[in-house]
């Protein structure tokens, strides 16, 4: 009797872990689409903006040509050719093209988070996949809209950073980052996706040490900080949800508060510079954009989503609204993975493919907030 119950509960716990993946996978969504105003490609991206940041004055920063095989994914020969990059796109110019920035070393790069001082200085933090261990590399931004350039500050690596994903500045020389798993470059690390090892953490890096601030993680994804930084907003993808977590700003230790539970898989969560509304990349259909990783020219849908809280200021997102600001079937775009709105303009990149800008004219997707 005790080993044919074992066998039912063992039955039982790999039937659900199927199910699962099936359900998180998407097989019974179909893509649809809805831009929220005119939308077109900005040029010369075409291998990813995987994730974005925006500066007071109007300048996006995004970063371009990430390796996804950092994961074990089995990918495109297109991708992985690709070049690593740095682009710049202007707000306030929005029917310009995106500048290519100069960096010069071996670069391949994922999350970036932004630093401004009240002096005026602005920094960048880049996730850069080099091929004997995971770094961080911090930039000084100068140079104008039309005009702007990076110059390279310092390298920082530690054994702390086995997986990264995403950073989030805290300072000057001071950041979150998010390790989506143990494993890199590594056929194992596809097997450690696959059996759900909870091998990802959080680590805060102080400007001389790194600390683990929350372990046994499964893929945590991007990060973004509250307005006021008292809140640290990261994406569970798996979960299909942004966890909110208290900071403590002395220790920078982080505890788990809510779960803004998602009908999508988030990838970067943004903070709205006047509002604190969460404006994401999401992956609507997980399969299509699997598939669109093993062949460039597969369409996959994509996504930008806003998320609005409608609680007070020290318990945000304990009550909230949705908005799916952008939807496409893949036809336009692939694999989106980020988001930033500035007055009624919007960017929306992805992966990598295209980045693509919109004028939002929807009532509905700006709501009654100014922006």
């Amino acid at each position: 009797m005790f080993f044919k119950v074992t066998k039912l509960l063992i039955a039982f716990v790999i039937a659900r872990h199927i199910l699962g993946w099936v359900y998180l996978m998407g097989f019974h969504k179909t893509p649809s689409n809805h831009w929220p105003g005119p939308c077109r490609a900005v040029s010369p991206v075409e291998h990813g903006a995987e994730d974005m940041v925006l500066t007071k004055s109007g300048l996006v920063i995004i970063t371009s040509g990430i390796d996804v095989t950092y994961r074990g994914d089995d990918t495109d020969p297109r991708i992985t050719d690709a070049e690593g990059e740095l682009y710049a796109f202007d707000m306030t110019n929005p029917s310009g093209n995106a500048t290519k920035l100069k960096v010069d070393f071996d670069f391949s790069p994922h999350g970036i988070s932004i630093w401004e001082s009240d002096e005026g200085e602005t920094r960048l933090f880049v996730i850069n996949h080099r091929l004997e261990a995971e770094a961080v590399e911090i930039f000084k931004l100068s140079g104008t809209l039309a005009k702007p350039v990076v110059e390279h500050v310092k390298t920082i690596q530690d054994p702390l950073f086995t997986s990264m994903n995403d950073v989030l500045a805290t300072g000057p020389d001071s950041f979150y980052v998010s390790n989506d798993g143990y494993l890199r470059f590594t056929m194992w690390a596809w097997l450690e996706r696959l059996l759900t090892f909870f091998w990802g953490s959080i680590v805060h890096y102080d400007g001389e040490d790194a600390r683990t601030v929350i372990g046994s993680l499964f893929e945590p994804n991007g990060m973004a900080l509250s307005l006021d930084g008292n809140f640290v907003y990261a994406s569970l993808p798996f979960y299909s949800c942004i966890g909110v977590y208290a900071r403590d700003k002395e220790t920078n230790g982080l505890t788990l508060l809510r779960k803004i539970v998602l009908g999508n898989i988030a990838d970067n969560p943004w903070i709205h510079p006047i509002t604190g509304d969460i404006w994401y990349g999401a992956v609507p259909i997980v399969y299509r954009t699997l598939a669109a990783f093993t062949d460039f020219d597969a369409a996959a849908p994509s996504m930008a989503v806003r998320v609005r809280s409608l609680s007070s200021e020290d318990r945000p997102f304990e009550e909230y609204k949705t908005y799916d600001v952008f939807l496409d079937n893949g036809h336009l775009m692939s694999t989106s993975s980020s988001a930033v709105a500035y007055g009624n303009h919007l960017l929306v990149g992805s992966v990598v493919q295209k980045l693509v800008y919109c004028e939002m004219k929807t009532e509905t997707t700006i709501s009654r907030d100014i922006y």
